[in-house]
C-alpha cells in the first residue's frame, strides 16, 4: 500500500538521519578449511588488522566453517589470499547492506502493525524501549508470577532489568538466564522476551514449566548490554561490545562475554 511505502521510505531516511554506518559492498564469506595448515593460514589472516576483518565464526579446527565479514575495499585481496593457498570459500552474503536495509524495512512494517493492533509481535526485532515496555506489560499481565527488578545501570546509565518468575516462598533454588551479551546478535534479545512470555503463559498449562516453577525461581535478564544494543540501532549495526571508555586508549567497549574474572561461576 501507499502508506506502507511511505513508512519504509521514512524508515530509510530516519536511519540516515541517525548517521547509521553503512556496509555497502561488504561480503560475508564462508570458508571451509580441510587441515590444520589452512586453519593457521586463516589465523594469520585474522591477525592482519589493516584488513578490518570481522570473523563471525573464528578459525579453530578443520571441518568447522569460518564466516567472515570483509569490507568492500578488501574483498578482492582476501579472495586472492584464499585462492593462492587453495582454501575453499563461498559467498554467504553478497552485499551486507542489502540485508540490513531489508531488516530495517521489516522493523518499520512491524512497528506500523503493532501501532494499529496494540499487540507485541514476538517474531520481530524491537528497540530497547519497546522491549522494556513489553517487560512492564508482562509484569502487569502476570503479576502473580512476575516481578521486575532493576539490578543496576549500564555504563551509559541505562537500567538493567531482570524478570523474576516465582510462585512464592523464600531461599528457593533458582535458574539465571541472560541474553544480549553481544549487542548485534538481536535474535538473543528477541528470544529472551519470547521465553519470558512462554514461561508466564504456560505456567499451569505446561507440565514441565509448572513443575519447574513450583520448585524453583527463574531470573531472566533480557538485555545484558543495553548500551551496545542501542548503538546497533542508532550508529553501527555490527557493533558487538559494550560502550565503556577505556583509559589510555581511543578504543570503546569490551566484549562482555570475554570479560569475567578467572574462575567465574
Amino acid at each position: 500500500t501507499s502508506n506502507m511505502k511511505l513508512i519504509v521510505i521514512f524508515s530509510a531516511l530516519f536511519g540516515a538521519s541517525l548517521c547509521l554506518e553503512t556496509f555497502v559492498g561488504h561480503q560475508v564469506l564462508r570458508i571451509q578449511t580441510r587441515n590444520e595448515d589452512e586453519v593457521k593460514k586463516l589465523q594469520l589472516l585474522e591477525s592482519l588488522e589493516h584488513l578490518q576483518l570481522d570473523f563471525w565464526k573464528t578459525p579453530s579446527a578443520p571441518a568447522l566453517p569460518v564466516d567472515v565479514r570483509v569490507p568492500a575495499n578488501n574483498v578482492q585481496a582476501v579472495k586472492a589470499f584464499l585462492e593462492s593457498y587453495g582454501i575453499e570459500y563461498s559467498i554467504l552474503i553478497e552485499d551486507l547492506q542489502v540485508i540490513l536495509d531489508e531488516e530495517q524495512q521489516d522493523m518499520a512494517r512491524n512497528q506500523q502493525r503493532e501501532r494499529s493492533s496494540s499487540n507485541f509481535n514476538y517474531g520481530a526485532y524491537h528497540t530497547l524501549e519497546e522491549i522494556y515496555a513489553e517487560l512492564d506489560h508482562l509484569k502487569a499481565e502476570y503479576s502473580n508470577l512476575i516481578t521486575k527488578i532493576q539490578i543496576g545501570k549500564s555504563y551509559e546509565n541505562r537500567p538493567l532489568y531482570v524478570l523474576k518468575f516465582s510462585t512464592g516462598g523464600s531461599n528457593r533454588p533458582a535458574i539465571w538466564l541472560d541474553a544480549g551479551i553481544h549487542s548485534r546478535e538481536w535474535v538473543t534479545q528477541a528470544s529472551a522476551i519470547w521465553i519470558a512470555k512462554k514461561i508466564a503463559s504456560d505456567y499451569g498449562k505446561d507440565a514441565s514449566i509448572t513443575a519447574l516453577l513450583d520448585k524453583m525461581d527463574i531470573f531472566l535478564l533480557t538485555v545484558t548490554n543495553p548500551d551496545g544494543y542501542v548503538f546497533t540501532h542508532t550508529k553501527n549495526r555490527m557493533w558487538r561490545k559494550t560502550r565503556s571508555k577505556q583509559p589510555g586508549t581511543v578504543c570503546f567497549g569490551v566484549d562482555p562475554n570475554r570479560n569475567w574474572d578467572a574462575g567465574f561461576g
